[in-house]
């Protein structure tokens, strides 16, 4: 009998025993690596990515932070932040006595991180400050966020846990940001920021890690329950 945690919920049979049966198997899902570079290379729209990454959530970034992955295995896509922001995904990771909250931002591969002087983007400099907010929000409403999560929380104390929050934005190609010397060097300065809990960085960095790939479930979020994504199993 395979135990899934019960703060998950189904919005059909059929996916619970989906669910079961995969994790029942044991079976990894085959690396994906070479299919994602392929469509990188299609420069394909958000939506393909978004879609992508649910269905191999394992190449996020962010899972091994806090070394044993997300908690439950849960990822959640399209989870609120208030009535204001949506993330492209979220999780949650927990390790001696620290829990971390970490969002992730996706943006369309082929958006220029550059204009023609070497400058920033527009669309890049949103985007870092769209993160930034995140993170800024996630501080402020921190007892908000537990609350939303407290499915998660029924076998953890985390009470008197360090709390902290970590974003992450997938903007750009390799190519783009090494092309010349003055953009290598400002892509570089991005991560110089004091600000660590806002982390950048290109398409090409979301890979395979070495190791057991570990079998995470894709989540909505719904009537403050987390409902597994029966389209991904």
């Amino acid at each position: 009998m395979v135990i899934i945690n019960r703060c998950i919920r189904y919005h059909f049979e059929q996916d619970e025993q989906k669910l079961c049966d995969r994790r029942a198997s044991r079976q990894s899902r085959p690396d994906p690596d070479g299919e994602w570079q392929a469509l990188l290379n299609q420069d394909p729209h958000e939506v393909q990515v978004q879609a992508f990454l649910e269905r191999h959530p394992h190449l996020l970034p962010g899972l091994r932070d806090l070394h044993n992955g997300p908690l439950h295995d849960v990822i959640v896509t399209k989870f609120p932040l208030g009535s204001d922001f949506r993330t492209d995904f979220t999780f949650i990771s927990r390790h001696s006595m620290a829990l971390q909250f970490t969002f992730v931002e996706l943006e369309s591969p082929s958006k220029p991180v550059f204009n023609k002087d070497a400058s920033f983007s527009q669309d890049f400099s949103h985007a870092r400050q769209q993160v930034a907010d995140w993170a800024s929000w996630a501080s402020r409403n921190m007892a908000t966020l537990i609350d939303m999560f407290a499915p998660m929380f029924e076998t953890y104390n985390v009470a008197e846990d360090v709390k902290q929050v970590r974003c992450y934005l997938v903007y750009g190609r390799r190519h783009e940001v090494e092309s010349d010397r003055k953009r290598k060097e400002r892509w570089q300065s991005v991560g110089l920021t004091n600000d660590r809990s806002v982390s950048v960085l290109t398409y090409d960095r979301l890979r395979t890690l070495p190791g057991e790939v570990k079998d995470l479930i894709v989540c909505t979020y719904e009537n403050r329950g987390f409902y597994v994504k029966g389209s991904v199993l």
